[in-house]
Formats: C-alpha cells, sequence, structure tokens
C-alpha cells in the first residue's frame, strides 16, 4: 500500500478519533489537521534504550532569546510513549533482535507521513504485533514533548512474522505546529523520535529535528504494523 493511500487512512482514523471526544464531551480532544513540512532534517541516527515506565513526561518550556520558538526544560527522565501489543502465540521479537529507522517520507506544508520500519536483525524468526508508541523529545536531559501519538484502533492491529533481515513498518503521521496559534501549542524545538517497540519494553531514539507543541495538542498519530518497508 502507497504512503498516499495508507495516510488517506490515517486521516479518517484521525477524523474518528475527534468525533468520539465531541460525543462524549471530553473537553481538550482535538485533531492534529496537518503540520511538519517535508523540508524537516530526519537522520535515522537511533539509539535503543529499555524502559519499564510507561509514563509520559513532559517539561517546562523556557524562552530562546531572540526566538518565538522555546526549548524545553529539564523533565523527567526519557521513558517510553505507550505501545500496544497482541498476545503472541510464537517466538516474540526480543528489543535486542529489533532494528528501527526511518524510511520513506511525504508531506505538505500542514502534515508529513513519515514511515518507521522494523527490522529483525536477530539469528531466526520471531514476530512483532500490535501498534507502536511514538512522541517527540528534547532538551537536556531528554525529556518527552506534549503529547504522545495517538495509536492505531484496536481492529487495525496485526501481527506480523519477521524472518531474519525482514521488515515491517508503521506509518506516523506529524502535524505541522504552525498550524495551531502560538497560544494553543507553545511552539518547542524537537530533537528525537521517541519509538516504542510493542510486545517490549524497549524504546529507540531516532534524529529528528522539528517543531513540537508544549502543550496538549494532537500532533502525532501513528498506525499499525504491516509487512514491508512501506512507501
Amino acid at each position: 500500500m502507497t504512503i498516499k493511500a495508507r495516510a488517506a487512512g490515517a486521516r479518517l482514523m484521525v477524523v474518528g478519533a475527534a468525533l468520539t471526544c465531541l460525543t462524549v464531551l471530553v473537553g481538550g480532544c482535538g485533531t492534529a489537521t496537518g503540520s511538519s513540512t517535508a523540508s524537516n532534517t530526519s537522520v535515522p541516527a537511533a539509539s535503543p534504550a529499555n524502559s519499564a515506565d510507561p509514563l509520559n513526561p513532559t517539561g517546562t518550556a523556557t524562552a530562546t532569546a531572540g526566538s518565538g520558538v522555546q526549548t524545553p526544560a529539564p523533565a523527567r527522565t526519557l521513558t517510553a510513549p505507550p505501545a500496544y501489543g497482541l498476545p503472541n502465540p510464537g517466538y516474540a521479537c526480543p528489543m535486542s533482535s529489533i532494528r528501527v529507522t526511518l524510511g520513506l517520507a511525504q508531506g505538505s506544508k500542514s502534515v508529513t507521513y513519515q514511515v518507521i520500519e522494523f527490522t529483525n536483525r536477530g539469528p531466526k524468526q520471531c514476530s512483532l504485533g500490535g501498534s507502536p508508541g511514538a512522541s517527540l523529545a528534547g532538551g537536556s536531559p531528554l525529556a518527552q514533548i506534549g503529547l504522545a501519538a495517538m495509536t492505531a484502533p484496536s481492529s487495525s492491529r496485526m501481527r506480523v512474522t519477521l524472518n531474519p533481515g525482514q521488515v515491517a513498518n508503521a506509518l506516523l503521521q506529524i502535524s505541522n505546529a504552525g498550524n495551531f496559534s502560538k497560544h494553543a501549542c507553545d511552539p518547542v524545538h524537537a530533537s528525537y523520535l521517541v519509538i516504542a517497540v510493542p510486545n517490549t519494553l524497549g524504546f529507540y531514539k531516532l534524529a529528528y529535528r522539528t517543531t513540537a507543541c508544549a502543550k496538549p495538542i494532537e500532533l502525532l498519530s501513528i498506525g499499525g504494523l504491516e509487512h514491508g518497508s512501506g512507501g
């Protein structure tokens, strides 16, 4: 399936989530209607880490002199954004067997669609299932910025089996912080994407520069895993 076709499905998922929010009258729910431009610098220099804490730390932003964008102040230790796995009757891929990298990306002035790839670098067949987690991070020490990504609905989560060297992927939608007012967004510099691997307690940090929202704006949404490298 092409990025464009999957992106259309991702937009429907976001709209559905927004309608659900309105139905139950939950304040603060919003849709990410576009965002990071395709000119974002994304360098797939990944470093894995382990975390048993699924909480989402956020930091207080401090102003950068001469700039309308802020840099996040130190916050708690970086932890994994929520990921949702599936029961795995076979051999589940351990964190040590999975390499996470950035794949193809397409975008506009309002939104970027970024493929996230999961490669089995282990010695034997294993499987992943569910929806990865994703968040933006920045500052020193590194901390999550704003909300973690909305994840794929349970109906679209599937299990993928990977032989050594094979790849699965998930499509991440990153909306442009510039779509929102500075008051609503509180823009800050982000330097990493944090990707949580489903069915593990681990996550990867991928170098990725963009502008994020320190306030609770839904900039990110991520789909379920699919076979192949995407695109």
